[in-house]
């Protein structure tokens, strides 16, 4: 069948829904694309887990929301949707999933419908369990749900060719089966602002779990500040929650100022108002905030881990460091020291992203993949 003729239904990440996208200030970002595909193809739905999700309805211009409620029995989940949505998805021409969390469901409908599915996530759930030092049987049971997943599916889509390699080594899957599609950006959206006034000398946008390493981003910022360097640093999104980050910023005296989460389209004032941006994480998927400060132009620092040194050369479009406090301190003061190289840095990291990342790029590999799973 034509391209334009196309319906794609798209499987939200077990349990989340527009309200999550909504919540974190994310939802303008990741309905972008779907917006755009919708001008090469006739339908977008979005399954999603949030039970009256339809109060969104009128920010997602043609895209259908086709809310349900999620259920830990996945049979239960199952049978809400095709009680409320049996035609809409039997004339779906594609299934596409979000994450690996929650690809069964369109995977038992792909068997039963017989529709091409697309595997895609952004991480891979035991690479990040493995991380963490997980038992093993909670590893296991997650690299049994990838399995699952890829070998399910028609084409499988992750966001490096690292993600590639594991997928296909780890799971016996056919490399031609596996497509590459990074996160994309809205490059006109995160842009360096003319001549903005610079309130902070350095911004961290995300969570504040042991995975971003937080802590000892207050170390170095403490110890800086022993050393007489005064740091201002604006901390944006769920790190807010973080109860032991805000015990060490008062007891320090750190000054930091915690917002909590910001719109994502928002976020270029703040970036454009820092002098860098900081991400001190042990380990990353492919971090869209990173590639949106490089956007911005930022000079950006980023500990030498997997997922942030794909895409930071060091002293070229960024910074590498450490994951020890001391590092991250010394990254810091070598980057504000250095005003050429946060101009050198800035500009290279935006080119970097126009090259690489932008919106136009990955939607026309996304519409590659949706002609070959037709044909």
């Amino acid at each position: 069948m034509n391209i334009e003729d196309a319906s794609l239904t798209l499987f939200f990440t077990g349990s989340i829904s527009l309200k999550t996208w909504s919540e974190v200030g994310n939802l303008d970002r990741e309905v972008e694309l779907y917006r755009e595909l919708l001008k090469h193809i006739k339908n977008v739905n979005f399954i999603t887990y949030g039970g009256e999700d339809t109060q969104y309805s009128d920010k997602l211009d043609r895209i259908r929301v086709l809310p349900t409620k999620w259920h830990s029995r996945k049979e239960l989940t199952v049978f809400r949707l095709l009680l409320k949505y049996h035609s809409e998805i039997r004339e779906s021409n594609i299934f596409k999933t979000n994450q690996i969390y929650g690809s069964e469901i369109p995977i038992w409908l792909k068997k039963k419908y017989n529709k091409p599915l697309i595997t895609r996530c952004g991480y891979l759930p035991s690479q990040f369990l493995m991380e963490e030092k997980k038992d093993e049987e909670t590893v296991t049971r997650a690299k049994r749900q990838e399995h699952e997943a890829f070998s399910n599916a028609d084409i499988g889509v992750v966001t490096s060719s690292r993600d590639k390699e594991y997928v296909t080594m780890e799971y016996g899957i056919e490399t031609e089966k596996i497509r590459v599609i990074p996160n994309y950006v809205p490059t006109e959206v995160f842009k360096p602002l003319i001549a903005p006034e610079k309130k902070y000398d350095v911004i961290y946008v995300g969570r504040g779990d042991r995975q971003k390493n937080l802590l000892n981003l207050m170390k170095a910022i403490k110890y800086l500040r022993e050393k007489g360097r005064k740091i201002s640093i604006v901390m944006i999104g769920k790190c807010r929650e973080n109860p032991e980050i805000k015990k060490i910023i008062k007891k320090e005296k750190l000054g930091a100022e915690l917002l909590g989460n910001v719109p994502n389209y928002e976020l270029p004032q703040y970036l454009n108002q820092s002098r860098l941006f900081i991400l001190p994480s042990r380990y990353e998927g492919h971090p869209k905030v990173l590639l949106e400060a490089m956007s911005c132009g930022l000079p950006c620092i980023g500990t030498d881990v997997q997922g942030i040194k794909d895409d930071i050369t060091h002293l070229e479009n960024g910074y590498l460091c450490g994951t020890d406090f001391k590092s991250i301190a010394n990254a810091i003061d070598d980057v504000l020291e250095d005003k050429n190289l946060q101009k050198k840095m800035g500009k290279k990291a935006r080119n970097y992203i126009l090259r690489n990342y932008s919106l136009d790029r990955i939607l026309k590999k996304e519409l590659e993949v949706i002609e070959e799973v037709l044909s």
